[in-house]
């Protein structure tokens, strides 16, 4: 009787941890889930950042300091979704 005690609570403690294991498991996926995503949303701005960049070479290039520091301003202010 007490070896059968010891299995049962034994095996009932490895299916716990087993069952934990498989939540934190869960959370680091829907973690990296929204890493990717993130990380797919910024490389989409970087590029539609070098596509203005390229189109607008020219007047970025002739803006004065006070335009320059203006846009750059809100470019950090965009940045900060």
């Amino acid at each position: 009787m007490d070896i059968e005690l010891i299995v049962i609570v034994s095996n009932t403690l490895v299916v716990f941890a087993t069952f934990l294991a498989t939540l934190y498991r869960i959370k680091i996926e829907r973690d990296q889930v929204q890493t990717v995503k993130q990380d797919v949303k910024a490389k989409e701005c970087l590029d539609s950042l070098r596509k203005y960049i390229k189109s607008e070479r020219n007047s970025l290039v002739n803006m004065d300091k006070e335009e320059l520091k203006e846009f750059i301003e809100y470019l950090e202010k965009l940045g900060k979704c």
